[in-house]
């Protein structure tokens, strides 16, 4: 199977994942029957784990509001029902949490309260009324907006305004109508992420965060303009270039956080969100050899044994887990490949072949061995200066295939 022909399976093992987690977890289980809720891992591992909370709730969410099972639809209610009762469950005592600042941090914690805000986008009227919930997460956001250019990590502190917690609001905000008013908010960002000189920068964690800025700002709405298309596609190219060869690799990148003595961290899928953005700006990269194999890969684990990243532990996230959802259902539908795409495919392949060391390293000892046995012939024959250049043509026919081999490698 290719990758297209697994993205719609990938997508419903997801599904299922999170629809058997929520119907019969342990986060579940004292919700019933109103109820139902999900934790930070899923799979059967986490399944009699009793955490719970707004990163995983919000995760299924987003998942549940989309998915095509009947059990699916009929536990979106339930999740929503959790996410408003939330902080009365707290209070009477029925709320697993590491402590009460945990908890009142989780109801200011912008990241969080933009991922809810986000999965509500999906959910059908026919499901729920979610209007209220949807205002009143807009508004808490809204309020909280600093200096009329961004978000901190919480809606109450008086940290500087950070990139990535203002990518997580303003991609939230804009799923519903909210894009004039945070106008100002956008332009910030565009600012920051897409003509920054620091485009170019290698440190893992910077870019990390504007790949997700990128994200953000590309897939706020459905239309964008020309310019917008262009802007994003060179801060896109420049991203891709610096992150490509680390497609061969499981890596995503752990951001960590801080409100007064409390630590936190949100783990960004970088790879995931490239793939989505290649898919809407730029064709040619997700037909790639690196983009597929890295996209084939991921769809097999989660079609074999589900999605995780191994450096951060064997147990399966259930947000990374509907990151990658998401990530496939924008794939889906903005990746339209066709024969040019094929063949670029399988030119990339050939060309990926021919980047390998060894042929920089045939042909420049090629050219070492040719020229020191036209320079022996030359001494010995004639030694006349202009007899030099026709006895090193060859000799330097294959320095210039070496030099392109090298420049092909580097290239890559």
């Amino acid at each position: 199977m290719t990758p297209e022909e697994k993205i719609e399976p990938a997508i419903g093992k997801i599904e299922q994942l999170l629809v058997e987690h929520c119907a019969n977890g342990a986060q579940t289980r004292d919700l019933k029957p109103d109820g139902a809720a999900c934790g930070q891992f899923v799979g059967p591992t986490a399944k009699e784990r009793p955490q719970r909370g707004l990163h995983g709730t919000a995760a299924a969410l987003r998942v549940l509001a989309e998915g095509n099972l009947t059990e699916a639809n009929s536990l979106v209610p339930k999740l929503v029902w959790y996410i408003q009762n939330r902080e009365k469950l707290h209070n009477d005592g029925k709320e697993p949490t590491a402590g009460k600042h945990a908890f009142d941090d989780d109801q200011k914690n912008v990241i969080k309260l933009s991922e809810v805000l986000y999965a509500l986008s999906f959910v059908n009227p026919s499901q729920c009324s979610t209007d209220s919930m949807v205002q009143e997460l807009a508004n808490k956001l809204l309020a909280a907006r600093k200096e009329n250019k961004g978000w901190t990590y919480f809606l109450d502190t008086n940290a500087p305004i950070d990139n990535l917690p203002t990518a997580f609001a303003i991609l939230a905000l804009c799923q519903h109508g909210y894009e004039p008013q945070i106008r100002s908010q956008i332009e910030f960002l565009e600012a920051n992420t897409l003509d920054a000189p620091g485009n170019q920068t290698t440190n893992v964690t910077e870019t990390s965060v504007k790949i997700f800025c990128v994200f953000a700002l590309t897939f706020r709405k459905e239309n964008l303009t020309q310019n917008d298309v262009s802007r994003r596609k060179l801060a896109f190219a420049k991203l891709w270039r610096t992150h490509q060869s680390l497609f061969d690799q499981d890596l995503e990148q752990n951001i960590e956080y801080w409100n007064g003595p409390n630590n936190y961290y949100v783990r960004i899928p970088w790879q995931l969100y490239l793939l989505a953005l290649a898919a809407r700006l730029d064709p040619w990269r997700i037909s790639s050899l690196r983009a597929q194999r890295r996209l084939d890969q991921i769809l097999d684990a989660v079609l074999q044994t589900g999605f995780c990243y191994p450096y951060t532990g064997p147990s399966l996230s259930s947000r990374t887990n509907a990151i990658l959802f998401d990530v496939l259902q924008k794939i889906k539908r903005f990746s339209k490949r066709n024969f040019f795409h094929a063949l670029y495919y399988a030119f990339d392949a050939v060309r990926t072949f021919l980047s390998h060391p060894f042929f920089s390293g045939l042909t420049l000892t090629g050219f070492l061995l040719v020229a020191g046995y036209f320079i022996y012939a030359w001494a010995t024959r004639s030694g006349k200066p202009e007899d030099v250049g026709p006895d090193l043509t060859g000799a330097m026919i294959l320095l210039l295939i070496s030099f392109f081999f090298e420049r092909l490698r580097k290239s890559r």
